[in-house]
């Protein structure tokens, strides 16, 4: 990634569409490095959505998992290759468990996953990624909105829950819950760590 990275950031450069200060070329490769994993995050999910039958599915984690995470914020790999293998593997396995749960899924477990997001939601976001700091008189309003987009999902993926997309959208909502707990041990982990 770093040679097509750096390949961009020379092409900006000598079309003189960027300066060549070191903290522009910083910013610039940080935001050509986010724009690729991102494309390729997509692009991978729905191939292996198209390869395994459920496309479908896929284009629904997609639309749940980044419309949630872009309020919510949550775990953060350390590499893009992580990220990417993190990506792909969750949409998998939540795949395949929504082949299993699909129209299973009760009264009692949506309740379940609205009371256990909600409690993630209040007590720990937005979660911040070290590179994309929130304003702290923002964060309540993230907070909220966490709390509203995870409800509203829920809602409406109870509503429909016999369906495949019912359940898939319950699940991935799940998915990022538990995501937002990872980050948050990753956190202390990385504090302890620097305490050390």
């Amino acid at each position: 990634m770093d040679l097509v990275v750096s390949g961009i950031l020379n092409f900006l450069t000598e079309q003189e569409a960027i300066g060549k200060a070191d903290e522009v070329q910083d910013f610039y490769r940080y935001g050509i490095e986010i724009t690729i994993s991102s494309m390729l995050n997509i692009v991978l999910v729905l191939l292996m959505g198209a390869l395994t039958g459920h496309l479908l599915e896929s284009v629904i984690y997609l639309a749940v998992f980044i419309a949630v995470r872009v309020i919510t914020g949550g775990y953060h790999a350390d590499t893009y290759f992580r990220c990417n293998l993190l990506m792909c593997s969750t949409f998998i396995a939540t795949a395949f468990l929504n082949d299993k749960v699909c129209g299973y899924i009760n009264i009692w477990v949506i309740a379940a996953f609205v009371v256990f997001e909600e409690i993630i939601a209040f007590v720990f976001c937005p979660v911040e990624n070290k590179n994309k700091p929130i304003e702290k008189d923002k964060k309540p309003k993230f907070k909220a909105m966490g709390m509203i987009v995870f409800l509203l999902l829920d809602l409406f993926g109870g509503a429909i829950r016999y369906q495949m997309v019912g359940s898939m959208i319950l699940l991935t909502n799940l998915l990022i819950a538990v995501l937002i707990i990872s980050a948050k041990i990753k956190e202390k982990r990385c504090d302890k760590n620097e305490i050390i």
